[in-house]
């Protein structure tokens, strides 16, 4: 068979991905030459030939993809623009009212000091989404190029060094043949590749894999679960950010929840589950509608209206799972490189400052013209004299505490690592990956191995194939599914019988299902990928580790544009 004729393109700097910390590098990059050409004879040194920057994004526009809460400390945007106010960035409140609270079925203890994690007052809050689109405005208008609908699928390499990236085929049948449509994948090569993929990102598993980068130890995840509600005005309050968690559950597995009020009555509601979890059972989505039934959520969502539903993992280890942050032509930044600050559950402001750590040590390669790991290293020197590290050091422990024991890390170590700088009483603590720790069926006990169904009650609790509508996800059927499982044979024997196949509850689109085979008479794993909302929940928690989540086609997956 023939290679398949690919177009290619060749720019100086790649962003592979427009989320906020990419576009804040592509931004700060673009400005720092700027300066660095300004000042270069005062300097004694020759100015440099501004770069050809590119963006691209798997989305069909700026935002769609976005869903992360959108509580921003403005630190990082405020070093990036100081009059960030005065040129429109998207705030729609600023937060007076950090609350924490204690929640029961049928009430909730608010705690009188909001303790100092949860404290968000002054944060701004915002619409991920269109912060991202202003951010892309903003790059725009100084030159920088953005290719929405261009999806990443394979990082591109020579020897120990990255040349680029190749997109997605576009136009393939499910059957595999070429439809009309069909368009082969461009290579974009560059001399260096910016990875702000998030979470999982494709290119950036196959560069740590592929160069060996992993981190001390491993990463460790969560899912978020998001809803966007209209509330009566009665129950709208500006300003206002809760977050809390449901006990006793609180203190077996540490799940939580935040809320927080944006524009036009409206507010958004979260719920994240730890992955880590021993429970075959363990389902994100359903978390997140029992945690609706509490009096609060009842009483806060009564007479309301469900305008968006959503999901995405968060990465939770901190500084010790952090991988290497840069390799020959390449480097890693936020949630990619688990840059989130779990301790605040904050990583927006993480992204950015990353960005414009990179952009800097772009700018010192630009001008020795030297994208090697040598030059490119300068990366983490400037993370290491960073903020940004000083908070990754306060938080470095937090998941590792709660995987000992969640009473041990709540009520001992986390408390004690707030007074020594991150470290509590061990230093550093071991981490697993978050398929790691699942038990079999046998091993639980007997009254958790078939849980009793809950029943959704289509007004305040939704099932997953309902709330799938509620995210805006397109794919198109005839193609072949973006979900690979390596060995579909596990699913039906192995998983089936050890785990009761929980890819079934710990995806929270109804993705994966096992249909029965009346030939055969077992059940057989029967994938929806048009549900996808690419949380990557599928990548992490299969305790078998056969399901990779690649990218599909360019433009398609869950629209979050108002989220």
């Amino acid at each position: 068979m023939s290679e398949v004729e690919r177009e290619s393109m060749e720019v100086d700097v790649l962003f592979v991905g427009a989320g906020p910390g990419n576009l804040a590098s592509a931004y700060h990059l673009t400005k720092q030459v700027e300066a660095y050409n300004e000042n270069a004879e005062a300097n004694g040194v020759s100015p440099i030939e501004p770069p050809t920057v590119l963006v691209i994004e798997k989305a069909a526009e700026l935002g769609d993809h976005q869903l992360s809460g959108a509580v921003i400390n403005p630190r990082a945007i405020a070093e990036l623009m100081p009059d960030f106010v005065e040129q429109g960035f998207p705030t729609e409140y600023i937060c007076d009212d950090s609350q924490f609270r204690a929640f029961f079925q049928d009430s909730d203890i608010k705690s009188p000091i909001c303790p100092p994690p949860f404290y968000k007052n002054g944060y701004h809050i915002a619409s991920l989404s269109n912060v991202v689109k202003w951010l892309g405005a903003k790059c725009e208008e100084i030159g920088v190029e953005i290719y929405p609908g261009f999806a990443a699928s394979e990082i591109l390499t020579e020897g120990d060094r990255v040349l680029g990236i190749r997109t997605g085929d576009m136009g393939i049948a499910a059957d595999g043949s070429h439809k009309p449509t069909y368009q082969p994948g461009m290579d974009i090569l560059a001399r260096v590749t910016v990875l702000g993929e998030g979470v999982r990102g494709s290119c950036t598993k196959q560069l740590l894999d592929r160069f060996d980068m992993h981190g001390q130890n491993p990463q460790t995840f969560e899912t978020g679960i998001k809803e966007i509600w209209r509330v009566k005005p009665e129950n709208h309050k500006p300003g206002r950010v809760i977050h809390g968690s449901l006990f006793p559950d609180g203190l077996s597995q540490m799940n939580g929840m935040w809320l927080y009020d944006m524009k036009d009555n409206l507010v958004s509601y979260g719920f994240v589950t730890n992955l880590s979890s021993e429970d075959p059972n363990n389902d994100p989505h359903l978390m997140a509608q029992k945690f609706k039934t509490t009096k609060f959520m009842r009483d806060l969502l009564d007479g309301a209206e469900l305008i968006r539903y959503g999901a995405k993992c968060i990465p939770t280890g901190a500084l010790y799972s952090q991988p290497k942050l840069y390799t020959n032509g390449a480097m890693i930044l936020g949630d990619g490189a688990a840059m989130l600050n779990i301790l605040k559950l904050s990583g927006v402001h993480m992204a950015m400052k990353t960005g414009m750590l990179a952009a800097d040590t772009i700018v010192d390669a630009i001008a020795a013209d030297d994208f090697s790991a040598m030059t490119l290293g300068g990366y983490t020197e400037r993370y290491r004299d960073s903020w940004a590290y000083e908070e990754q050091l306060e938080c470095r422990n937090f998941t590792g505490s709660l995987e000992i024991h969640p009473l041990f890390g709540m009520g001992i170590n986390i408390p004690i690592s707030l007074l020594t700088g991150g470290r509590g009483l061990i230093d550093p603590i071991k981490t697993h990956p978050s398929h790691a720790g699942m038990k079999k069926l046998w091993e639980l006990p007997e009254k958790d191995r078939n849980p009793e169904p809950f029943e959704f009650d289509g007004v305040l609790t939704f099932s997953k194939e309902h709330l799938v509508g509620y995210s805006g996800t397109a794919h198109e059927a005839d193609q072949p599914h973006h979900l690979k499982v390596a060995d579909t044979e596990v699913c039906a024997n192995e998983c089936a019988r050890d785990y009761g196949n929980p890819c079934e509850k710990f995806c929270p689109a109804a993705v994966y299902e096992m249909v029965e085979n009346k030939e055969s008479g077992r059940k057989e794993l029967f994938i929806h990928h048009e549900n996808c909302v690419h949380c990557k929940t599928c990548d992490i928690a299969d305790p078998y580790q056969i399901i990779t989540w690649t990218t599909p086609e360019g433009g398609e997956g869950p629209d979050y544009s108002q989220m």
